[in-house]
Protein backbone atom coordinates (compact mmCIF):
# COMPACT_ATOMS: atom_id res chain seq x y z
CA UNK A 1 0.00 0.00 0.00
CA UNK A 2 1.70 3.32 -0.99
CA UNK A 3 -0.05 5.45 1.63
CA UNK A 4 2.10 3.36 4.53
CA UNK A 5 5.33 4.57 5.08
CA UNK A 6 5.03 23.12 -1.77
CA UNK A 7 2.39 24.53 -2.88
CA UNK A 8 -1.11 24.42 -2.33
CA UNK A 9 -3.68 23.69 -5.05
CA UNK A 10 -5.08 25.17 -8.16
CA UNK A 11 -7.99 26.25 -8.60
CA UNK A 12 -10.49 29.06 -8.87
CA UNK A 13 -11.69 29.28 -5.34
CA UNK A 14 -11.37 31.95 -2.02
CA UNK A 15 -7.63 31.35 -0.23
CA UNK A 16 -7.28 30.61 2.86
CA UNK A 17 -5.97 33.28 5.10
CA UNK A 18 -2.45 33.59 6.44
CA UNK A 19 -1.56 33.38 9.95
CA UNK A 20 -2.33 30.60 12.58
CA UNK A 21 -5.14 28.18 12.12
CA UNK A 22 -6.55 25.24 13.68
CA UNK A 23 -7.11 22.81 10.99
CA UNK A 24 -8.50 19.11 10.91
CA UNK A 25 -6.67 16.95 8.04
CA UNK A 26 -9.68 15.18 5.66
CA UNK A 27 -7.65 13.74 2.12
CA UNK A 28 -4.06 11.98 1.42
CA UNK A 29 -3.19 11.79 -2.57
CA UNK A 30 -1.05 9.70 -3.89
CA UNK A 31 -0.07 10.81 -7.08
CA UNK A 32 2.92 9.08 -7.52
CA UNK A 33 6.37 9.48 -9.08
CA UNK A 34 7.51 12.58 -11.74
CA UNK A 35 10.44 14.11 -12.73
CA UNK A 36 10.49 17.29 -11.07
CA UNK A 37 13.29 20.00 -11.92
CA UNK A 38 14.29 22.04 -8.60
CA UNK A 39 17.33 24.64 -8.58
CA UNK A 40 18.45 23.53 -12.37
CA UNK A 41 18.36 20.05 -10.80
CA UNK A 42 15.62 17.19 -12.27
CA UNK A 43 15.23 13.89 -10.09
CA UNK A 44 12.48 11.80 -9.39
CA UNK A 45 10.16 12.59 -7.32
CA UNK A 46 7.22 10.35 -5.26
CA UNK A 47 4.66 13.01 -3.65
CA UNK A 48 1.59 13.06 -1.56
CA UNK A 49 -0.83 15.69 -1.54
CA UNK A 50 -2.12 16.24 2.40
CA UNK A 51 -5.42 18.05 2.83
CA UNK A 52 -6.79 20.15 5.48
CA UNK A 53 -9.57 22.19 6.17
CA UNK A 54 -9.38 24.77 8.72
CA UNK A 55 -11.85 25.09 11.94
CA UNK A 56 -11.97 28.48 12.83
CA UNK A 57 -12.57 30.44 9.65
CA UNK A 58 -15.09 29.87 7.23
CA UNK A 59 -15.48 30.92 3.36
CA UNK A 60 -18.54 33.18 1.78
CA UNK A 61 -20.70 29.97 1.29
CA UNK A 62 -19.97 28.77 4.93
CA UNK A 63 -17.95 26.02 4.04
CA UNK A 64 -14.31 26.00 5.94
CA UNK A 65 -11.36 26.81 3.79
CA UNK A 66 -9.02 23.71 2.66
CA UNK A 67 -5.23 23.93 2.30
CA UNK A 68 -2.85 21.08 0.98
CA UNK A 69 0.76 20.57 0.66
CA UNK A 70 3.04 18.43 -1.60
CA UNK A 71 5.13 16.15 0.24
CA UNK A 72 7.91 13.74 -0.89
CA UNK A 73 6.43 10.14 0.44
CA UNK A 74 9.20 9.38 2.67
CA UNK A 75 10.09 9.53 6.00
CA UNK A 76 13.62 10.15 6.25
CA UNK A 77 14.33 12.27 9.35
CA UNK A 78 15.66 15.30 6.55
CA UNK A 79 12.24 15.26 4.69
CA UNK A 80 9.61 17.70 5.04
CA UNK A 81 7.21 14.95 6.18
CA UNK A 82 8.91 13.52 8.66
CA UNK A 83 9.48 16.65 10.41
CA UNK A 84 5.82 18.03 10.18
CA UNK A 85 4.32 14.66 11.29
CA UNK A 86 6.67 14.44 14.23
CA UNK A 87 5.54 18.42 15.27
CA UNK A 88 2.20 17.21 14.57
CA UNK A 89 2.09 14.29 17.01
CA UNK A 90 4.29 16.36 19.60
CA UNK A 91 7.26 13.11 19.48
CA UNK A 92 9.71 11.03 17.36
CA UNK A 93 9.08 7.99 15.43
CA UNK A 94 10.21 4.87 16.85
CA UNK A 95 12.38 2.66 15.04
CA UNK A 96 9.30 0.21 14.80
CA UNK A 97 7.23 2.91 13.29
CA UNK A 98 9.72 3.89 10.77
CA UNK A 99 9.40 0.49 9.36
CA UNK A 100 5.66 1.04 8.21
CA UNK A 101 3.70 3.59 9.19
CA UNK A 102 0.10 4.32 8.26
CA UNK A 103 -0.46 7.21 6.89
CA UNK A 104 -4.11 7.22 6.92
CA UNK A 105 -3.62 7.13 10.72
CA UNK A 106 -3.45 11.06 10.08
CA UNK A 107 -7.24 11.19 8.52
CA UNK A 108 -9.61 13.43 10.80
CA UNK A 109 -6.76 14.38 13.44
CA UNK A 110 -6.48 17.79 14.33
CA UNK A 111 -3.45 20.19 14.04
CA UNK A 112 -2.53 23.59 13.97
CA UNK A 113 -1.16 25.10 10.53
CA UNK A 114 1.06 28.02 9.68
CA UNK A 115 -0.26 29.62 6.66
CA UNK A 116 2.15 32.18 4.63
CA UNK A 117 1.74 33.28 0.82
CA UNK A 118 3.71 31.85 -2.42
CA UNK A 119 6.08 34.70 -4.67
CA UNK A 120 2.14 34.68 -6.58
CA UNK A 121 0.28 35.57 -3.88
CA UNK A 122 -1.14 32.41 -2.99
CA UNK A 123 -1.95 30.65 0.38
CA UNK A 124 0.70 27.74 1.42
CA UNK A 125 1.28 25.45 4.65
CA UNK A 126 4.54 27.10 5.67
CA UNK A 127 4.42 24.46 9.72
CA UNK A 128 2.65 22.21 10.85
CA UNK A 129 2.42 22.20 14.75
CA UNK A 130 0.47 20.12 17.63
CA UNK A 131 -2.60 22.02 19.14
CA UNK A 132 -3.24 22.98 22.08
CA UNK A 133 -4.22 19.89 24.23
CA UNK A 134 -2.52 18.03 21.70
CA UNK A 135 -3.63 16.30 17.99
CA UNK A 136 -7.12 14.63 18.46
CA UNK A 137 -9.80 12.82 16.12
CA UNK A 138 -12.56 15.27 15.15
CA UNK A 139 -15.25 14.91 12.43
CA UNK A 140 -14.72 16.42 9.17
CA UNK A 141 -17.21 18.51 6.77
CA UNK A 142 -15.36 17.57 3.81
CA UNK A 143 -15.66 13.11 3.25
CA UNK A 144 -12.50 11.81 4.76
CA UNK A 145 -10.22 10.57 1.65
CA UNK A 146 -7.54 8.39 1.48
CA UNK A 147 -6.25 7.86 -2.34
CA UNK A 148 -4.11 5.12 -2.69
CA UNK A 149 -2.08 5.06 -6.27
CA UNK A 150 -1.21 1.58 -6.29
CA UNK A 151 -5.19 0.09 -5.92
CA UNK A 152 -5.94 2.40 -8.68
CA UNK A 153 -3.50 0.36 -10.84
CA UNK A 154 -4.71 -2.26 -9.95
CA UNK A 155 -8.12 -1.56 -10.70
CA UNK A 156 -9.64 -1.39 -7.30
CA UNK A 157 -13.31 0.03 -8.59
CA UNK A 158 -13.60 2.39 -5.39
CA UNK A 159 -9.97 3.95 -5.94
CA UNK A 160 -11.44 4.55 -9.73
CA UNK A 161 -14.17 6.57 -7.96
CA UNK A 162 -12.18 8.44 -5.60
CA UNK A 163 -10.25 9.65 -8.55
CA UNK A 164 -13.28 11.07 -10.53
CA UNK A 165 -13.68 13.03 -7.59
CA UNK A 166 -10.47 14.36 -7.77
CA UNK A 167 -10.01 18.19 -8.99
CA UNK A 168 -9.20 17.83 -12.98
CA UNK A 169 -5.38 19.17 -12.28
CA UNK A 170 -5.03 16.48 -9.38
CA UNK A 171 -6.35 13.64 -11.99
CA UNK A 172 -3.97 14.72 -14.43
CA UNK A 173 -1.13 14.57 -11.87
CA UNK A 174 -1.87 11.29 -11.13
CA UNK A 175 -2.48 9.72 -14.87
CA UNK A 176 1.07 11.35 -15.36
CA UNK A 177 2.69 9.55 -13.21
CA UNK A 178 5.16 6.92 -14.04
CA UNK A 179 3.67 4.51 -12.53
CA UNK A 180 0.29 4.77 -13.90
CA UNK A 181 2.14 5.22 -17.78
CA UNK A 182 4.08 2.05 -16.98
CA UNK A 183 0.62 -0.09 -16.51
CA UNK A 184 -0.75 1.71 -19.35
CA UNK A 185 2.58 1.03 -21.55
CA UNK A 186 2.36 -2.61 -20.13
CA UNK A 187 -1.23 -3.15 -20.94
CA UNK A 188 -0.72 -2.04 -25.18
CA UNK A 189 1.74 -4.51 -24.94
CA UNK A 190 -0.07 -6.76 -23.85
CA UNK A 191 -3.23 -5.86 -26.28
CA UNK A 192 -0.30 -5.80 -29.02
CA UNK A 193 0.29 -9.05 -28.45
CA UNK A 194 -3.01 -10.39 -28.54
CA UNK A 195 -3.82 -9.25 -31.65
CA UNK A 196 -0.39 -10.52 -33.09
CA UNK A 197 -1.48 -14.12 -31.66
CA UNK A 198 -4.59 -13.68 -33.38
CA UNK A 199 -3.09 -12.98 -36.49
CA UNK A 200 -0.69 -15.75 -35.93
CA UNK A 201 -3.69 -18.02 -35.47
CA UNK A 202 -5.77 -16.87 -38.38
CA UNK A 203 -2.49 -17.80 -40.53
CA UNK A 204 -2.27 -21.59 -39.41
CA UNK A 205 -6.03 -21.80 -39.89
CA UNK A 206 -5.65 -20.84 -43.63
CA UNK A 207 -2.46 -23.11 -43.79
CA UNK A 208 -4.73 -26.01 -42.77
CA UNK A 209 -7.92 -24.74 -44.90
CA UNK A 210 -5.39 -24.95 -48.36
CA UNK A 211 -2.80 -26.98 -48.50
CA UNK A 212 0.53 -25.79 -50.17
CA UNK A 213 0.57 -25.23 -54.12
CA UNK A 214 3.48 -27.95 -54.15
CA UNK A 215 0.95 -30.60 -53.30
CA UNK A 216 -2.09 -29.29 -55.66
CA UNK A 217 -3.21 -31.01 -58.52
CA UNK A 218 -5.72 -30.08 -61.82
CA UNK A 219 -8.55 -31.63 -59.81
CA UNK A 220 -8.43 -29.98 -56.21
CA UNK A 221 -9.14 -26.78 -57.87
CA UNK A 222 -12.23 -25.02 -56.29
CA UNK A 223 -13.61 -23.62 -60.09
Amino acid sequence: MALTISESGGGNFEQAPKGMHNATCFRLVDVGTHEETYEGETKKRHSIFIYWELNDVKMEDGQPFSIMKQYTLSLNEKSALYKDLCAWRKKQFTDEELKGFDLTNVLGVTCDIDIGETKTGKSKVIAVYSPDGGAKKAPTVNEPIAFDIDEYIAGNKDMIGLWVDLPAWVQTKIDESFEVRARDNKQAAERSKGDFASLESLNEDKEEMFPPKSELTEDDLPF
